[in-house]
């Protein structure tokens, strides 16, 4: 095996691989906005959650 050829392929996979998961995944204003999301649903559990807990300890 060419060690070119190997080359050439790897670097061809690399930017097929990139292209793909440009073009799949959201645009980073949606991500961003559905990780905020997950977060405030989060911190609104954890809130809960202390909440519950100090009413059950006192």
């Amino acid at each position: 095996m060419n060690l070119s050829t190997f080359t050439k392929g790897v670097c061809v996979g690399m930017v097929a691989g990139v292209m793909l998961d440009m073009a799949t995944t959201p645009r980073p204003k949606t991500r961003k906005t559905s990780i905020g999301k997950i977060m405030q649903n989060v911190g609104n559990a954890m809130d809960r959650t202390l909440t519950d807990m100090r009413h059950i300890m006192h």
